[in-house]
This record gives structure tokens, sequence and C-alpha cells, in this order.
């Protein structure tokens, strides 16, 4: 029975099976929101999914060192992988490369939760070139390409072109056709058992992003500080990973509003469920956001959503509530009317945000990444 240990089959109907395919995920940073991206779609998944772990040193160096890895992994499964998921940053077209020549190449989707050329520059400037060399080659090189949000498939249409044209005359156009077919499919998010707990006391506002120059915590910390100069009552739930690039706003935060602070620092799983079933505001100053995984699991949490009317933001929120819910100034400006008004008004919007980012939980999503691989496994017999 062995030889049939990697298909499966259900009875439906007469002459209706399911196959259940052998997915493998080559996850390049196999680590917080990525981990739980594969973990949630394999929980709800009819398909068999395994997971290669590229490298944990950053994934500047993963470009280079993780190919290798996935090559060797792909050749050992040579024949018993039907369906490849390569997750970015990877740099797909050199894991083909170092293939062995006799072993076939699988069906391939690229799932890019990021993209560099979407990136702003870090805080010495410049741009991460290898990093969009490699998107380049990994589009090129996967049969399908999706990304999370329509913000990050219309950002890649509109720049990534234009910059492979001005490097390598006649290319950008075999770009633009490559993606010409993007699709959306967004992150999954657990929203099952997601009870907020009685609003009373302070407000409290939760930040829940990486301490890094992208998320511009400097400008948090700066709407903060004014807000509590201004008598405003709240208390702040601090949370991330602290970064070098965003170090001296968190060193602030701390220093000059201790007794604000009711947690600060990275939490585990449970504590951290627990504080989004607290917070009463979830907040972004983000520059960039290809997706917003943290807040879409605030707001279903039941926090009511603050936040910069750019990026993926508005496509978290139904379209009716984007005026109430996003700012376009400051956030000094968004928060300062909310936090001054009737704590009773607060939540008048919850039944409807948490609706919406329901259409994120894994239990809708996971039949529609399994769609695509049966599609793939189909074209490929």
């Amino acid at each position: 029975m062995d030889q049939f240990a990697g298909l499966l089959l259900r009875w439906e109907a007469p002459c209706s099976f399911i196959h259940v395919a052998n997915v493998l995920i080559l996850e390049p940073w196999y680590q917080g929101s990525h981990r739980s991206w594969v973990e949630g779609w394999r929980s709800k998944s009819k398909h068999s999914i395994s997971v290669v772990d590229g490298s944990d040193s950053g994934w500047r160096r993963s470009l280079i060192t993780a190919p290798s890895i996935f090559a060797a992994e792909i050749d050992n499964a040579s024949g018993e992988v039907d369906v490849l998921v390569a997750s970015t940053p990877i740099d797909l077209a050199t894991v083909f490369g170092l293939l062995h020549r006799s072993t076939p190449r699988p069906p391939t989707l690229l799932y890019m939760h990021e993209s560099q050329i979407g990136y702003p520059p870090g805080p010495k400037g410049g741009r991460a070139f290898r990093g969009i060399i490699a998107d380049w080659g990994s589009i090129l090189s996967a049969d399908r390409t999706a990304v999370a949000s329509r913000f990050h498939a219309d950002l890649l249409l509109r720049e990534l072109p234009v910059f492979i044209e001005e490097l390598t005359r006649g290319a950008g156009s075999k770009v633009e056709a490559a993606l010409s077919n993007i699709e959306i499919l967004p992150v999954g998010i657990k929203t099952f058992g997601m009870h907020p707990k009685s609003a009373d006391g302070k407000p409290k506002i939760l930040w829940n992003h990486r301490w890094s120059h992208d998320k511009r915590p400097g400008d948090f910390v700066h709407a903060m500080t004014k807000l509590a100069a201004e008598g405003l009552e709240f208390e702040i739930f601090a949370l991330g990973e602290v970064e070098r690039s965003g170090a001296e706003p968190h060193k602030r935060l701390k220093r000059q509003l201790p007794d604000r602070l009711a947690c600060c620092g990275a939490q585990n799983k449970s504590d951290y469920r627990d504080i989004l079933h607290r917070a009463d505001l979830v907040v972004s100053t983000a520059q960039h956001d290809f997706f917003g995984v943290a807040i879409a699991e605030a707001i279903a949490a039941g926090a009511r959503p603050v936040l910069p009317w750019r990026l993926a933001y508005p496509e978290l929120l139904p379209t009716s509530l984007h005026p109430d819910l996003l700012y376009e100034g400051s956030l000094h400006d968004a928060l300062r009317p909310i936090l001054a008004s009737d704590r009773d008004r607060l939540h008048v919007h919850r039944a409807a945000t948490q609706g919406h980012v329901d259409c994120f939980s894994w239990q809708n999503l996971a039949p529609k990444y399994d769609l695509i691989v049966d599609e793939m496994v189909a074209s490929s017999q």
C-alpha cells in the first residue's frame, strides 16, 4: 500500500473522486506570519502539504543559500510532488537551475508575500537590487503567480516591468506578460473563537507591527506623546519585534509614556491573542504593507481600525466605512476625535468590520488555494 500513501480518494458520488495532491512549499523564512500562513492552509486543506525550510539567517542570505537546499529536496522527492509552491523572498530561477537534469520540474505557483520592488528605501537609502532581480527570475520561472492584495498586484504591474526594461531592453514586456494573469489570493487568518472582552476603563490602543522604518514607528510615538500631552485618556499595547531602524522610537515611547504602557514588547502566541481581544483600537502609520495580517487579526478580534488611506488597508474594510475608518492626514488628528468622544460609540462598526475580515478566514480561503492546486494538477496531466 506504500505506493498509494500520497493519493487519498474520498467517495462523493458515483464516478466522482477528489484527488489529494502532494504539495511541497519552499519557504525561505519559516517564521512569524510565513509559518502561520503554511500552518493555516495546511489545517484546512484537503491536500497533503509539506514544507522545506530554507534559512533563518535573513532574506538576503537566504537568496544565496536556500536554492541549493530547495533543489536537493525536489531532487529527493522526484516524481512525488504534484505541485510546488514557492514563497518569496526566493530565487526560483536558481532553484530550477540547480535541479538534477533527470528531475522533472513540478507545476509551480509563486506566492509573493512581498516583492522588493515595493519596499521603501532603507534608512541609508538605496534599493534591494539583488532581491528585485530574484523576483524577476522567479516570476518568469513559475507557471502561476499569486499575491495577497490588489494593491500588491497593481504595484508589481506598474513598477516591475519599467524597472526591468531599464536594465535590459525588451525584457520589460516579458515581465508584463507574465504578470498579466496575476492572481489575488489573500493570506488567511484565524477568526474562529475571536471574542472581544467587555469594553471598560481607558481606551486601549494597539500597535502590533514590527518596529522598523517602513512602519514609521516615529509617527506613532509622536501621535501618542501629543495626545497624552493634551490630556486624553488611553492606554497603549506596544507590541512587535524591535529592529535597529525602529529602536530609537521604541526607547522614546518607553521613556516618555511609561504610565501609558499597559504592555510592551513581543508576546507569546497565547498572550498575543489575549491582548488582541482586549484592544479597542488598532492603528497603523505604515509606509509599506502588502496585506496587513496583524491588522486583519486585530479587526477579527474586535478592535476598531484607524488606518492610513493607502497601501492594502482599504481592502481590509467595507467600502462604505472607508471615510470613517481610514485617515489621510496624521494619526494624531485621526485619533483625537475618537478618544474625545463617548466610549459607547467606539465600536459602532464592529459587526461590519468583523464580518468583512471573516472572508479572510482559512475556512473560506483554503478551498480557493486548493482549487488552484487542482487546476495545476489537471493542466499537467
